[in-house]
């Protein structure tokens, strides 16, 4: 073991010993008094606070560490503070973008994780939803791919570099928030479920949201027209009940997601086209080894070229 994986271990140890030691203070009742704390889910989370949804009610408290939206929590009416967050049942993760050693939860026990892009303003980026749909395949969520303002394609031949996702069997809607098209199958699609929105700034997540139910009212930007970059326009997350019944997560816009405790070797798994290949070594990383199933399905056509390069490119970012 190199010296930077002994300090790598040493530094998840004494992670899992804070998370203990927090656990234990924030768990420390009366016996049988968990059994009789109200339950709720929490909605929203700023500095110092948290917001706890219990029936129709929302209840202010003060939160736990390493508390994230969507988690199930029992909490005390009488001192407004967190006292246990339940087992989650999903949990959407990414790398700290300023600390790639620490883990930072982007959403707890959602049913669908909709990664929302655009084709046009901002340009679409195949290899951020790559690292998404790896970082869905881990979190037990199910995905669904949400093409916004296709009321700026000029040809249908633009959708063309979606048909990788199409032929994975993933879930692909063509929606404008603009225009409404493709609205009512994204209503019916999400009616009912938990969901959080996620994807590349400026591709117009609270535009739908808003176009989904106008309630919401909330805040949206034009895309800078000097770099087609999007504007964070969405500075923290919350939870928003809609009239279909579903419950959205509202996330802030990124530009770069860094995976979250995935080694190099465990990347191939997430790729399933590579999956129907068995190369001659179990633990092949279909890089550099020779007899390889993958480069050679690659070489004739039956795994497409892009994918491979994308999953090239993420194997050398974890190096």
């Amino acid at each position: 073991m190199s010296r930077e994986e002994r300090k790598l271990r040493k530094h998840f140890e004494e992670k899992a010993k804070r998370e203990r030691r927090l656990a234990k203070k924030f768990s420390r009742q009366r016996p049988g008094a968990s059994k009789s704390a109200p339950a709720g889910q929490i909605t929203e989370i700023g500095p110092g606070y948290c917001d706890v949804m219990t029936g129709s009610q929302r209840i202010r408290c003060r939160p736990t560490p390493d508390l994230a939206i969507g988690d199930h929590v029992l909490f005390s009416l009488e001192r407004r503070r967190v006292e246990e967050v339940l087992p989650r049942r999903t949990v959407l993760s990414r790398t700290d973008p300023h600390n790639a050693r620490v883990q930072r939860v982007i959403a707890a026990n959602v049913d669908v994780v909709v990664v929302v892009v655009s084709l046009k303003n901002p340009p679409l980026r195949p290899g951020l939803i790559d690292r998404y749909l790896i970082a869905i395949g881990k979190s037990g969520a199910a995905p669904l791919l949400c093409v916004n303002k296709i009321d700026l394609m000029s040809s249908d031949e633009e959708l063309d570099a979606l048909q990788p996702y199409q032929d994975l069997g993933i879930e692909v809607l063509l929606c404008s928030a603009a225009t409404g098209e493709g609205l009512e199958i994204l209503s019916a699609t999400l009616a009912g479920k938990t969901c959080v929105f996620t994807g590349h700034s400026g591709v117009g997540k609270s535009s739908l949201l808003n176009a989904l139910d106008q309630r919401l009212d909330l805040e949206t930007n034009p895309v800078s027209s000097v770099n087609e970059k999007g504007r964070h326009t969405t500075t923290s997350s919350a939870m928003y009940e809609l009239s279909n019944g579903a419950r959205v997560i509202d996330t802030p816009g990124i530009r770069e997601f860094g995976l979250w405790n995935i080694s190099r070797t465990e990347i191939a798994r997430y790729f399933d086209e590579f999956n129907v290949h068995r190369c001659n070594f179990s633990d092949c990383t279909h890089t550099h080894e020779p007899f390889c199933a993958v480069k050679t399905a690659v070489e004739s056509g039956d795994i497409p070229i892009a994918r491979y390069q994308v999953y090239l490119r993420i194997v050398s970012s974890l190096a």
